[in-house]
């Protein structure tokens, strides 16, 4: 059972960060004006809905297949362990801030009183993949 709680565990953190990339990737190429056009508006519904209906509830699959094969595989509190749950918490608010960053992006299409993206959010796609290549690092070597 412990092998399958893995593989769904991978396949729920696998379509998370794809979801997170591919939301990242689209705020950081678009801004308010180009984001009210009709194309890219639609684009932004489409994410939007994969974001609710996908990336969201693969997040918080993946916390609680996380927590499980913790608590099965008794694992404790290993140091890499305490690292990449630090990882993962990070990635988690920046999925917050993404996912607020599409709706915002969404918004601008009915109007300038809309609230604007951060500019740091141009720079998610990268902090996705930095973390992605950190956890698995962290769980394929546990360094500590």
């Amino acid at each position: 059972m412990y092998i399958w709680l893995i593989g769904l565990h991978v396949t729920a953190v696998t379509l998370w960060i794809l979801g997170m990339s591919a939301a990242a990737i689209l705020i950081s190429a678009l801004d308010a004006t180009t984001a009210a056009e009709d194309g890219p508006a639609r684009l932004l519904r489409a994410m939007g809905r994969w974001e609710r209906r996908v990336t969201s509830p693969a997040m918080g699959l993946a916390w609680l297949l996380g927590i499980t094969l913790v608590v099965v595989g008794g694992w404790g509190f290993e140091p890499w362990l305490v690292a990449k749950l630090v990882i993962v918490t990070a990635l988690s608010a920046l999925h917050g801030k993404i996912a607020a960053g599409l709706r915002r992006l969404g918004d601008a299409a009915f109007g300038p009183d809309a609230r604007p993206v951060s500019r740091l959010l141009r720079f998610s796609p990268l902090a996705v993949i930095a973390g992605a290549i950190a956890i698995v690092t962290l769980v394929v070597v546990k360094p500590y």
